[in-house]
C-alpha cells in the first residue's frame, strides 16, 4: 500500500481539537465535492465520504476500529475503490495540539507503486483538509 504521514500543530487543547476533527459536518464543509455521512463516531461506527464530480461518484466507506477520545483513533477504509487505514494521534503542545496523521491507502485496479507516486499530492490534500477541519 502507498503511505504518507504528517504532523500539524493546531490551535486549542486536545479535547476541542478532537471534537472538531471528528465532526463530519466539518469534513463536508472542508472537502470539495464531498458529503460525509454517518455518526456519531465511536468504536465500530461506520461512515462514508461520498464524492461526486458530474457523473463520476466515489464512496469512501470507513469503519472506526480504535477510539480513545482526545488522544487516538484508527479508521479503516473498507470500500472500493479506496481501501487502507488512517491512524490519528493527538497530544497537547502547550495551549495547542499536535496531530500525527499516518495513512496507508490503495486504489482498486491501481498498482501500489503507481498509487505511491500520488502520495505527495494526496498528503497535501489531507494536510489542507485537516487544517481546515480543525480550525477554530
Amino acid at each position: 500500500m502507498a503511505s504518507f504521514w504528517f504532523d500539524v500543530l493546531v490551535p486549542g487543547p486536545p479535547q476541542q481539537v478532537w471534537e472538531r476533527l471528528w465532526d463530519l459536518e466539518r469534513h463536508t464543509a472542508a472537502i470539495p465535492l464531498t458529503t460525509t455521512l454517518g455518526g456519531p463516531l465511536g468504536p465500530g461506527a461506520e461512515f462514508v465520504a461520498h464524492t461526486r464530480l458530474g457523473p463520476v461518484q466515489i464512496d469512501d466507506e470507513m469503519v472506526v476500529r480504535e477510539w480513545t477520545p482526545h488522544t487516538h483513533a484508527v479508521v479503516d477504509k473498507v470500500g472500493r475503490p479506496l481501501s487502507g487505514q488512517i491512524e490519528v494521534t493527538l497530544r497537547a503542545a502547550g495551549p495547542d495540539t499536535r496531530i500525527r496523521w499516518e495513512q496507508q491507502y490503495a486504489v482498486t485496479g491501481l498498482p501500489d507503486r503507481l498509487a505511491a507516486l500520488g502520495s505527495p499530492v494526496v498528503r497535501a490534500g489531507y494536510l489542507r483538509a485537516v487544517r481546515q477541519i480543525t480550525a477554530p
